[in-house]
């Protein structure tokens, strides 16, 4: 093996990405066909995609790999130890967060440019308060995802509404769910909103398959089969 090609992963693994203008050598390594047949070897080998977009490369681990992705332990930790059932909770926010930045389709797939806090606590209170009043028909749909779409909802209408920074004030789990994805560069403070970076961008619509946004459709609407047409 090239040792370029080693070089090229090592930087890959250290960052989750390279870009032409900041990476340009190992960039143009890339582009060597020798380079990149061993690095498709590594894909196969240590499960793993390399998805090239804008200028930028990233090495994304695929869903099976146990090696390079996080499991709930990794997230439980990277938002403060905190119990299952907020953790849940904490997921299903996030789910929320990017569905309502990235809820469209094709060349539309994003919807908003940036978020407010104070929208998305309406906005996510709502849909609870929705989820609350579906009740009984949602049960099929909890067997369906193994969510407890109730228990969710009543836990987060439970928050108190105050600016504590505690995961039991509506502030405090948003905060959780923002320093996550900021950590991991997916969103930037702009004057009190927000916004996707180049790297959220560059990825949505990689994860973000036509079968996964039906998903997540009907995981919103409570399953319900049309939710994907809406």
């Amino acid at each position: 093996m090239k040792p370029e090609s080693l070089r090229l992963f090592a930087k890959l693994m250290e960052k989750g990405y390279i870009t032409r203008e900041q990476d340009s050598s190992f960039y143009e390594d890339y582009c060597d066909a020798e380079i990149a047949s061993e690095l498709a070897i590594m894909e196969q080998e240590l499960d793993f995609t390399l998805y090239r977009t804008n200028g930028r490369l990233y090495l994304l681990p695929n869903p099976s790999n146990e090696l390079f992705s996080q499991d709930n332990s990794d997230f439980r930790r990277s938002v403060g130890n905190e119990k299952l059932e907020e953790l849940y909770l904490l997921n299903y926010m996030a789910i929320f967060l990017l569905h309502a930045l990235y809820g469209g389709k094709g060349n539309t797939l994003q919807t908003r440019y940036y978020i407010k806090e104070s929208d998305f606590l309406t906005e996510f209170t709502q849909h609870c308060e929705q989820v609350r009043a579906d009740g009984e028909a949602l049960k099929s749909a909890a067997a369906q995802y193994s969510m407890d779409f109730l228990r969710l909802a009543d836990n987060w209408l439970a928050k108190r509404g105050d600016e504590s920074n505690s995961v039991d004030t509506k502030h405090g789990c948003f905060m959780k769910i923002i320093r996550k994805f900021r950590d991991e560069e997916l969103l930037y403070d702009a004057d009190g909103v927000w916004k996707p970076t180049v790297k959220l961008n560059d990825l949505m619509p990689y994860y973000l398959s036509q079968n996964r946004i039906a998903e997540i459709h009907a995981i919103l609407e409570g399953g319900r089969t049309d939710a994907g047409d809406l």
